[in-house]
C-alpha cells in the first residue's frame, strides 16, 4: 500500500500537524472490493498495489503499508488498533507509545450500524482524528495479541484502547492513517529513520483491514435447487479442527445465525458479519475454544419477514441449506486452500442450533416451529411470531430474551406464554427485570451468571427473559455479549 502524499490531506489534529499540511481522501480511493464496505483482508490486498511487497512489488527497506485492526463489537465495527509492517524484524525495545502518530477517520455522517439505507462509512471528508496507542508490540502478523507482548516479527502493533462497554455504537470508518514520529530499530540493528511520511490503509482496491474473528469466514457461497430455480447465498465458518489434517473425519455441532432487516435488501455478505455481532461473536477464537463449531448466516436480498408474519421462500430456503448441511455431502470450502479443499463436512445431527436478531430471530422462531425435529435449542434475541403458529414450540428448548422498553417482542412473547403452558411447556418467565449493567464489561459478568443460571436451572424447557429499560436496538448490541445465554445454547443436545 502506497505512502500518501501531504498535499492530499487537510489537517489532523496536533499529533500530526507538525507533519501534514492537507488532508483528504478521495472517497473512491477509499471504497473496499466488498460492496464498498471496507472488508478486505489484509492479508488479501495483492502484490499489484503500488509499492507493496511481493513478486510484483518492489520491497524497500522501512514500512511497506499498514492495516487498521478492527473487531465487530455489538455497536459495530471498531478500530482496535493499526498493525505496521516492515521489510524485516523489528527490535520491540526500539519502540514506545509515542513511535507513531496515529489516526482514524470518523465513519460518514448518518452511519449507524445496522441501519437500512445508511450512507458507505467510508464516504466522509471529515478530518481523521488523532487516537492515541495504549500499547506498542511487535508480531509475527497483522492481528491484535491478547497478552500484549511481543514476539519475533515485521508487524509493530499500536493498539487503542478498547470500550469497556462493546454495545456503545462505533463511530470509526475503518480508514487509518500513521505517521512514524521516531527511529525504529530492526532486530539486525539497522535504523528506520523517523518521518514526515503520511501512511494510510486506503488503496485502489480497497482498504487494507484485518478484522479479528471475521477475517476467517469464507464468504459469498450459494446454496441452490435448479429444480426450484431457488437459491441463497450465505457465508460459512469452518473450525480450526476442520481445516486441520483428518479434520473431515470429525463431526461438529451446527450454528444458523440470522441477521437482521438492516443488512437487506442493500447489504453484502461482508455486512451481515460486520453491521453487528450477531454471527461474527461466535467465530471469535475464544469462542471457539470453548464452543467450536460450524457457522452459517443467510445474506437475504429482501426483508424475509414482516410484522404481519408473513414470509418469502427465503425463510423455507433457509432451512433448506441447513437440510443440506445435515446430509453431509457439503464439499465447497475454497478449492485454492489446501486446508479445505475437496474435504466434505460433516454436522452432528443432535447438535443443530438457531440464533438471530429481530427479523433473523423471527425467522428463528418459524424454522424451530415449522421443522421441530431438526434443531437442539434456540436463542431467541427481540424476535416475535403469531402465538397460534409457535405452538410446536411447546416441546422444544428455547431460551428467549428482551427489553423492558421492546414493545414488539416482549408483549408478543408474554401472549405466547399462555399458549405454550397450554400445549404442556414449562415456562420460566420471572416477573422482575434483570439489570443491563452486569453485562459490561464482558469479563465481570458472574452476577448476572448466577443470575440466569439460576433461572435456567428451574428446568424448564421454554425460558423467558427481560432486561430493564433496554429497547429493541440496544437489545442487538447486548444480549449477544450474556456468555450464560451461549454455554446454554451448546450444553442442550437433541435426544
Amino acid at each position: 500500500m502506497t505512502d500518501v502524499s501531504r498535499r492530499n490531506f487537510v489537517t489532523v489534529g496536533a499529533a500530526l500537524a507538525g507533519a501534514v499540511s492537507t488532508m483528504g481522501l478521495g472517497v473512491q480511493g477509499a471504497r473496499a472490493a466488498e460492496g464498498g464496505h471496507g472488508f478486505m483482508a489484509a492479508s488479501s490486498a495483492g502484490p499489484d498495489a503500488p509499492d507493496a511487497p511481493g513478486p510484483h512489488g518492489k520491497k524497500t527497506p522501512g514500512i511497506q503499508g499498514i492495516s487498521a485492526l478492527c473487531e465487530v463489537t455489538g455497536g459495530g465495527e471498531k478500530v482496535y488498533g493499526i498493525a505496521v509492517e516492515y521489510d524485516v524484524a523489528i527490535d520491540p525495545a526500539s519502540l514506545s507509545p509515542d513511535t507513531y502518530a496515529t489516526a482514524v477517520f470518523p465513519a460518514a455522517k448518518g452511519f449507524f450500524a445496522g441501519m437500512p439505507q445508511e450512507p458507505d462509512k467510508n464516504d466522509t471528508t471529515a478530518a481523521a482524528k488523532p487516537r492515541p496507542v495504549a500499547a506498542i508490540y511487535t508480531s509475527n502478523t497483522p492481528a491484535l495479541r491478547p497478552d500484549r507482548k511481543s514476539i519475533s516479527g515485521r508487524y509493530v502493533i499500536a493498539e487503542f484502547t478498547h470500550d469497556p462497554d462493546l454495545s456503545l455504537p462505533t463511530t470509526d470508518s475503518d480508514r487509518v492513517m500513521l505517521i512514524q514520529d521516531r527511529n525504529v530499530r530492526t532486530t539486525g540493528g539497522a535504523v528506520y529513520a523517523a518521518s514526515k511520511t503520511v501512511w494510510s490503509n486506503a488503496g485502489p482496491h480497497g482498504n487494507s483491514v484485518v478484522i479479528r474473528g471475521v477475517d476467517a469466514w469464507e464468504q459469498n457461497h450459494w446454496w441452490w435447487d435448479d429444480t426450484r430455480s431457488a437459491w441463497l447465498e450465505y457465508s460459512i465458518y469452518l473450525p480450526k479442527s476442520f481445516l486441520a489434517k483428518g479434520g473431515e473425519n470429525r463431526s461438529y455441532p451446527l450454528l444458523l445465525a440470522v441477521t437482521h432487516s438492516g443488512t437487506s435488501p442493500d447489504g453484502t455478505c461482508a455486512q451481515t458479519l460486520t453491521e453487528q455481532c450477531i454471527a461474527s461473536i461466535w467465530s471469535l477464537p475464544e469462542e471457539q475454544e470453548r464452543h467450536e463449531c460450524v457457522i452459517i448466516t443467510p445474506r437475504y436480498e429482501r426483508t424475509t419477514m414482516n410484522d404481519y408474519w408473513e414470509h418469502t421462500s427465503d425463510v423455507e430456503n433457509t432451512y433448506r441449506l441447513v437440510e443440506s448441511l445435515l446430509g453431509n455431502t457439503w464439499n465447497y470450502g475454497n478449492p485454492n486452500l489446501d486446508d479445505r479443499r475437496d474435504k466434505v463436512l460433516k454436522i452432528d445431527p443432535k447438535r443443530v442450533y438457531c440464533t438471530g436478531w429481530s427479523m433473523g430471530a423471527m425467522t428463528s422462531l418459524w424454522l424451530m416451529a415449522k421443522h421441530p425435529e431438526t434443531f437442539a435449542a434456540g436463542l431467541i434475541i427481540a424476535g416475535q411470531q403469531r402465538p397460534s403458529d409457535l405452538i410446536p414450540l411447546a416441546k422444544q428448548k428455547v431460551l428467549i430474551i428482551t427489553g423492558s422498553e421492546d414493545n414488539k417482542a416482549t408483549p408478543w412473547n408474554e401472549k405466547c406464554v399462555p399458549v405454550w403452558e397450554q400445549a404442556g411447556a414449562t415456562v420460566v418467565r420471572p416477573a422482575e427485570y434483570l439489570d443491563p449493567a452486569r453485562i459490561f464489561p464482558v469479563d465481570a459478568q458472574q452476577k448476572l451468571t448466577d443470575q440466569v443460571n439460576g433461572y435456567l436451572a428451574r428446568d424448564g424447557n421454554i425460558t423467558f427473559l427481560t432486561f430493564d429499560g433496554v429497547d429493541h436496538m440496544g437489545s442487538a448490541r447486548k444480549f449477544f455479549y450474556i456468555k450464560a445465554a451461549r454455554d446454554w445454547l451448546f450444553r442442550q443436545v437433541k435426544s
